[in-house]
């Protein structure tokens, strides 16, 4: 009997300290400044700092990204070609597989994605609409919520964002792919 209350204990004790691992995000903010910084991101969370970067150079840049969180490093890319491209993500890391999808299609696509690693799925739709929607986002899922919004108002606001992190026991992997529609949508409007 000693053993399995010992089993159990030890059990609890290695679960909770898997998720003390997890990290919450705080902020998210372009690395360099100038026409090209959305290529380029600084990532902070409870656990340490981390970054986002284009894997690809010229037009195509936006279409593979690479992060690199406390203890994972995701890769993000599009499943198709062309124009609409932008509208349908994988991510990969480790044994987690999952995608990024629009829920709906037309012009007002990029308001609302549905953000899945097979087991969880999390909503990420803005918070207001209009023309400036694109800077106040929330992610809705089975344990809690993530606010994401721009740090500043103004043509450069796309630049830094305040990540309001109140999903404690979702993986950082699953987390980060649905931060990143927001931080894309926004560089885009940008780019355009």
């Amino acid at each position: 009997m000693r053993y399995l209350i010992l089993v159990f204990l030890i059990s609890i004790t290695f679960a909770n300290g898997l998720n003390a691992q997890e990290s919450n995000f705080s902020s998210i903010s372009t690395t360099f400044s100038g026409s090209d910084a959305w290529r380029d991101w600084s990532i902070s969370t409870s656990n340490g700092s981390g970054s986002l970067r284009t894997t690809f150079s010229g037009d195509d840049g936006w279409k593979k990204w690479n992060a690199y969180l406390p203890k994972a490093s995701v890769t993000i890319e599009t499943v198709f070609s062309g124009d609409d491209a932008w509208q349908y993500w994988r991510f990969y890391y480790d044994n987690i597989n999952g995608t990024i999808r629009t829920v709906f299609s037309g012009t007002d696509a990029w308001k609302s994605w549905d953000v899945t690693d097979g087991k969880t799925t999390l909503r990420v739709s803005t918070v207001f609409s209009g023309d400036e929607s694109w800077n106040d986002w929330n992610v809705s899922g089975p344990n809690g919520t993530i606010r994401i919004n721009t740090r500043f108002s103004g043509s450069g606001s796309w630049k830094d964002w305040n990540i309001n992190d109140n999903m404690p026991d979702v993986n950082q992997v699953l987390k980060f792919a649905a931060i990143f529609p927001c931080i894309y949508s926004g560089a885009v409007r940008f780019r355009r």
